[in-house]
């Protein structure tokens, strides 16, 4: 069922028109929907019912909701501290404080393990005069000036123990921070540490951050998948862009958002304004009809100026907007404020925030405030040191297994008689073809079978065909597959400047030819050894998600991001997941 406007109503067709248009004409008297006159609000006991009479304008003259007799009965006003404001579960606040102990424990550790195995440090430390209090001074500025960094890298925002990869790669940026501190400190004040406890120290309690971490995250992510340590959250969208974040964040609980009301709406224009302009959208709230139990247990709210105060009422802590609403509009900037007055978070996806992945800036020139967008991985110095670093890293890569890469050209070459490497041309950075080295892992000319195999295995032969059963494959080849042993040769691909340690996976010309124009833009990126798409579930991912993840990886791209990638590239050949 779709839902239409007529004579200021909402009104159910039988039609099976989307409400991706997120534009509704209206019919019949075009003023009536467009009124801002406040109007009576009643509670209603069903959850499935909207609270109040459809309104179509944002605000109505009020941010908090009133009684009968026109008194605010708002939680929000009973207390003068704006702090005390901030709807925090008392989850979070414990979590938080016990990683914080966890930190300080792991660095304080971590300094007592570099002292006790270097032991000429710890025997300058004493010959300078560090008594007993000038020993505790210094663990102090040792813990201090670790908690510092890992705050300054925003380890403990809200969502940081959810995140992947760029944990880890937060960690090894506070790493660095540290050891500037510690020489900042050491230098101004006098200190006379030893030059190997500045060094020393912040890598141990790097490698002990990391397990701590890695520990806490599954324990956290243990916790989500039992519907606890999550932040409840009201969903505002179309109907269906609420059913589709709903299913995405049943499937993904590791998000940590837990719907408990939606505010369905659609946008309406009048057809005698503009309605390409953001200025001019005007939300109203429409039906929603649940489609599995849990969104039954949901409350649904109206659009209005009174649903972050409802929001904060019902104990949420976000609101996340699935569509419709415009990233600029004047709706959208004043709900903002609302919101955020209120402490609650405000997410988007990532439609509505179409640039957010990238770092914003505002220069703000009185007469023209403006935002700009900068993708990191463009910059002259970060692109020096990924080249730089993929030709060490390839480098020390080709000598260290060169005697291995022998016995696997050997073994394969014996097996059936065939060529020990296997070339195939794919596309690499900016769209140019090159060559690409594995070791033979199929049978001969196994590339001129691709869709055949793909009919007989029920795949689609395009972007990301890989077929699990492959009668292709030889039996020496499941092995180095597994081991990623075959993957070996592409360290002269990386050495020749074709590829990259770290990047999207190289593929062939025809899945280019399938990419969107959002897609494509993983090819201003060289393609890499190992990338997110290897270490996040490989054949299991669906094409979307895959896709999310290379454009996530181009928007997103930092050095220590690329070294955590690597890092868990090689716990996942360990585990003979391979890459």
């Amino acid at each position: 069922m779709a839902q239409r406007v007529e004579s200021g109503h909402i009104q159910q067709t039988p039609d099976a028109t989307h409400l991706d248009d997120k534009t509704l004409k209206i019919e019949g008297n075009p003023e009536l929907p467009f009124t801002n006159k406040r109007k009576k609000r009643t509670a209603s006991s069903d959850p499935h019912r909207v609270d109040t009479p459809v309104s179509n304008s944002f605000f109505d003259g009020s941010y908090f909701l009133s009684d009968s007799e026109g008194k605010f009965h708002s939680k929000a006003t009973d207390s003068n501290h704006q702090l005390l404001n901030y709807s925090i579960p008392k989850w979070s606040f414990v979590f938080n404080t016990t990683l914080i102990v966890l930190d300080i424990v792991m660095t304080l550790l971590a300094t007592a393990l570099v002292l006790f195995l270097d032991t000429p440090a710890y025997a300058n430390l004493r010959n300078y005069g560090y008594s007993p209090k000038r020993l505790n001074l210094f663990l102090v500025l040792i813990c201090v000036a670790w908690i510092v960094s890992l705050a300054s890298q925003h380890i403990y925002h809200r969502h940081a123990m959810g995140e992947g990869y760029e944990l880890y790669s937060e960690i090894l940026n506070a790493t660095l921070v540290d050891f500037v501190i510690i020489c900042m400190f050491s230098y101004i004040f006098k200190l006379d540490i030893p030059r190997s406890l500045t060094v020393l120290i912040p890598l141990c309690s790097c490698v002990l951050e990391l397990l701590e971490r890695w520990i806490m995250r599954r324990s956290l992510h243990r916790h989500r998948r039992k519907d606890t340590y999550m932040y409840d959250t009201v969903i505002v969208g179309s109907p269906e862009g609420i059913h589709n974040v709903i299913a995405q964040l049943k499937e993904n609980p590791g998000m940590g958002y837990r719907p408990v009301a939606v505010c369905p709406v659609v946008s309406v224009s009048d057809s005698s304004e503009n309605q390409n302009s953001p200025d001019a959208q005007q939300l109203v709230s429409v039906p929603f009809s649940a489609t599995c139990p849990e969104e039954q247990k949901l409350r649904i709210l109206p659009m209005d100026s009174h649903l972050p105060q409802k929001a904060r009422e019902l104990g949420s802590q976000a609101i996340l907007i699935a569509d419709v609403m415009s990233r600029y509009s004047e709706t959208m900037r004043t709900f903002s404020l609302a919101v955020e007055s209120m402490g609650i978070e405000l997410a988007f996806m990532a439609n509505v925030a179409d640039i957010a992945s990238s770092q914003l800036h505002l220069r703000s020139n009185p007469s023209m405030p403006m935002l700009t967008a900068r993708l990191p991985q463009y910059s002259t110095l970060t692109r020096i040191l990924k080249r730089a670093f993929d030709l060490v890293g390839s480098a020390f890569a080709i000598i260290i297994s060169s005697p291995l890469m022998a016995f696997v050209a050997i073994r394969v070459k014996s097996e059936d008689g065939g060529p020990a490497m296997y070339s195939q041309q794919r596309i690499g950075l900016y769209g140019k073809p090159f060559t690409l080295y594995k070791f033979r892992s199929m049978r001969v000319n196994a590339d001129k079978y691709d869709e055949k195999v793909a009919e007989e295995t029920g795949n689609v032969h395009g972007i990301l065909f890989k077929a699990e059963d492959d009668p292709r494959i030889t039996k020496f080849g499941h092995f180095i597959r597994k081991t990623s042993l075959d993957e070996f040769p592409q360290f002269f691909n990386v050495f020749k400047g074709d590829m990259s340690l770290v990047g999207p996976r190289p593929q062939q010309q025809y899945e280019v030819d399938q990419y969107g124009s959002l897609y494509s833009a993983r090819l201003l990126v060289k393609p890499g050894i190992t990338g997110p798409w290897q270490i996040s579930g490989r054949n299991e991912l669906s094409q979307e998600e895959s896709e999310q993840l290379d454009i996530s990886y181009v928007e997103n791209w930092s050095f220590t991001g690329d070294i955590a990638i690597l890092l868990k590239t090689v716990m996942a050949v360990f585990r003979g997941t391979g890459v």
